[in-house]
C-alpha cells in the first residue's frame, strides 16, 4: 500500500502537448452522445487529437474496463479523458493495468466521478491525476485555489498550514474506497467535497473512516462544496473533521486540481497550493 508520507516519489505523466492524442473512455458507465460531443469540442478546442474508445457508449462492465486498459497500453495515447457516466467506476477500480500505468505513466483526466479510479491508480501505481478539464494538464505550473469564506463550507476553516499529499474528493467514493483501494492518509491532505448526501449519511461515512483507521496522521483536510446536502451536514463537518485537530480549509471550488501530488494548506491564507500533476 503506498503511503502519503511528506515527501513522495509521486508518478507525473508527461504535460500535453497540441497535436497529442487523448482517449475519451467512459469507466462509470456508458457516455451519453450529447456529452461525448461536448467534450470532444472542448477538446480539440485545446489542440488535441481525440480518439474515441471502442466500448465508450457501451454499458458492459468487461468492456468498460478493456477500454481503459487498451487506452493505458496504447503507446500512441498520451491521456485518458473520463466521460461521464452512470456512476459505477467503483466496478473497475481495481481491475486496471496498474503495471503499465506505473511503467508508462499516463493522465487521467477525471471530474468528481473519477474519484476512486484517481486513488486506486495512486494507491497502486503513485499516479497522479487531474480532476476536471485539459486544461490543467499543458503547465507544470502549481494550481492556487483560493478559498471563498462566503461559501456554506467557508466557515469550516480553521488556521495553520500543513503539507502532504492532495487525495481524495468525492466523500461517498473515498468512503466506498476504504479497505481495498483507499491509500494511507498518513501524511497526506484529506480532499473531500459531496452532492446530494444527507447530514446522516455524511456522519456515517466520516465516523466509519475515522473509526476504522483510515484517516489516522491525517495533516489537513480541504473542503470543497457539498451540495444538496441539506440541512445539518455543516455541524456534522464541524464535529467530524474538527476532531481531528489539523489545519481545514474550506469554501474551495475544486473543478480543476490536480491529485496525488504535494499539497500546502494555508487556513490562515485561505489559499490551497497543488504540484502540477505533470512533468
Amino acid at each position: 500500500m503506498a503511503h502519503a508520507y511528506n515527501e513522495v516519489d509521486v508518478v507525473r505523466p508527461p504535460r500535453l502537448r497540441a497535436g497529442d492524442e487523448v482517449r475519451l473512455v467512459a469507466p462509470g458507465g456508458a457516455a451519453s452522445h450529447d456529452d461525448a460531443g461536448a467534450a470532444i469540442a472542448r477538446l480539440e478546442g485545446l489542440g488535441l487529437r481525440v480518439s474515441i474508445g471502442a466500448y465508450a457508449f457501451q454499458d458492459d462492465e468487461a468492456q468498460r474496463v478493456e477500454d481503459v486498459n487498451r487506452a493505458l497500453r496504447d503507446p500512441g495515447v498520451r491521456a485518458l479523458v473520463a466521460a461521464r457516466g452512470s456512476g459505477h467506476e467503483h466496478r473497475i477500480a481495481g481491475r486496471l493495468d496498474f503495471g503499465t500505468a506505473a511503467a508508462h505513466p499516463k493522465l487521467l483526466i477525471a471530474g468528481t466521478d473519477g474519484t476512486i479510479l484517481h486513488l486506486a491508480l495512486w494507491e497502486r501505481s503513485g499516479l497522479a491525476g487531474l480532476r476536471g478539464d485539459a486544461t490543467a494538464a499543458f503547465s507544470t505550473e502549481p494550481a492556487v485555489v483560493a478559498s471563498d469564506p462566503k461559501a456554506a463550507t467557508g466557515e469550516l476553516t480553521t488556521g495553520g498550514r500543513a503539507r502532504g499529499v492532495l487525495l481524495g474528493g468525492d466523500q461517498d467514493q473515498v468512503a466506498a474506497a476504504a479497505g481495498w483501494m483507499l491509500p494511507s492518509m498518513s501524511g497526506a491532505i484529506l480532499l473531500l467535497e459531496a452532492d446530494g448526501l444527507g447530514a446522516v449519511h455524511v456522519d456515517r461515512q466520516l465516523t466509519m473512516l475515522r473509526n476504522a483507521g483510515r484517516l489516522d496522521g491525517l495533516r489537513g483536510i480541504a473542503v470543497g462544496r457539498y451540495t444538496g446536502c441539506g440541512t445539518g451536514v455543516l455541524d456534522v463537518l464541524h464535529d467530524r473533521l474538527g476532531a481531528h485537530g489539523v489545519p481545514l480549509l474550506g469554501g474551495l471550488d475544486l473543478a480543476n486540481l490536480p491529485v496525488g501530488t504535494m499539497a500546502e494548506l494555508d487556513a490562515d491564507a485561505g489559499t490551497l497550493t497543488v504540484d502540477a500533476a505533470v512533468s
